[in-house]
């Protein structure tokens, strides 16, 4: 029956010279017409041949590819010159063949690629990353996600080794917040993970022991598929023990970003409108999350009367009954400390914090 091929998206001819070759001679069999990187991963063949002009081409793609137990294949255009060929060798591809190769140069390279390779590793770091992932949201309306997103990550990084990283697609302000210059930023990030993975701690900008990597200083016109912000996550994963992600709006969140976290906390007001809409935006998040995901929910600016503080705890339980519930006072300090781009050393804010951060105080096996 002969390998089974997977086959990248290819304008050029050889991609369909080499399928038709198969179905007129056999010896090998195309299983995928590979789209995306996702693909790439999921689909079942044997072997990718990948051009050195994909756009999906990266580092982080190959190793990918390996680790699920696939071989590949980098084809190039020997009249594009050697940064043709070169582009692959430093993608991490040492199989490579020339696109006017006769077919059954293909075939046979296909066979001995696959011959060479290895098992694939048992790692999941690999694809899904190590860390304990923690994303913060909530609805519109400045209720103070990137504020617990920078507390929480600042009280984790007093016992893990802990990144926050500022995915926020409309208003990013962790940056702002942490008085943080503009570069390196999310975009530098993503562009590590995907082609330099071993430079990925560059991206970050270090404010005591927490690595921080801000979002993009003009966000409209930077597009961040979710895809390369799981990969910039997972990527975290494997050198931190916690990644918390501030994300935004709820109304922003993609699937594929919320099946990748272990926790997500939905952070709104206490005043009574506010209360009603974090219930409400619970209730929406919690349709999309996987089902070991853990959720919290974290209200800010609540009161300090113990009546107020029952009613906000009475009404949240029996709305999202079972989920844990954070109360976080007002505190007139934080104000002083977003002007001076600082972190909230003491203060009622930050016992709460504490007392949040305890919850991920452990490292949890994945």
């Amino acid at each position: 029956m002969g390998p089974e091929i997977g086959l990248a998206a290819s304008a050029r001819e050889w991609s369909d010279r080499f399928h038709r070759f198969l179905l007129d001679h056999g010896g090998g069999t195309v299983r995928s017409r590979v789209m995306s990187p996702a693909q790439a991963v999921s689909s079942q063949f044997d072997v990718l041949f990948i051009d050195d002009v994909c756009s999906f081409l990266n580092q982080r793609l190959v190793i990918d590819v390996r680790a699920s137990g696939k071989s590949i294949v980098g084809v190039f255009a020997p009249s594009d010159g050697t940064d043709a060929k070169r582009r692959l060798l430093e993608a991490g591809i040492s199989d490579v063949i020339e696109s006017d190769a006769r077919a059954e140069e293909f075939l046979e390279i296909a066979a001995v690629t696959i011959s060479h390779s290895t098992p694939p590793r048992q790692v999941a770091v690999e694809t899904s990353g190590g860390g304990f992932r923690i994303g913060l949201t909530g609805p519109p309306g400045g209720v103070g996600v990137t504020e617990i997103a920078c507390a929480l990550a600042l009280e984790l990084s007093r016992r893990h080794k802990t990144s926050l990283v500022d995915a926020n697609p409309d208003w990013p302000s962790v940056g702002q917040r942490l008085g943080l210059p503009v570069h390196p930023n999310l975009r530098t990030g993503i562009d590590f993970v995907l082609h330099e993975p071993g430079r990925l701690d560059e991206a970050a900008h270090s404010v005591g022991a927490l690595a921080v990597i801000p979002g993009p200083a003009n966000p409209g016109a930077v597009t961040v598929s979710p895809a390369d912000l799981v990969a910039l996550i997972s990527g975290l994963g494997q050198s931190h023990s916690h990644v918390v992600v501030d994300l935004g709006h709820v109304i922003d969140l993609p699937a594929d970003v919320v099946r990748c976290l272990d926790a997500i906390l939905v952070v709104g007001t206490g005043d009574p409108v506010g209360v009603t809409r974090l219930a409400r935006t619970a209730e929406r998040v919690a349709t999309s999350l996987s089902p070991d995901c853990e959720m919290g929910l974290v209200v800010n600016k609540v009161e300090r009367s113990a009546r107020e503080r029952s009613e906000v705890v009475s009404v949240l339980a029996g709305s999202i009954p079972g989920v844990p519930v954070v109360l976080v006072p007002e505190d007139r300090d934080i104000r002083r400390a977003a002007w001076n781009g600082s972190a909230l050393e003491k203060g009622p804010f930050n016992r709460s914090v504490r007392r949040l951060g305890r919850i991920f105080d452990v490292v949890r096996p994945r």
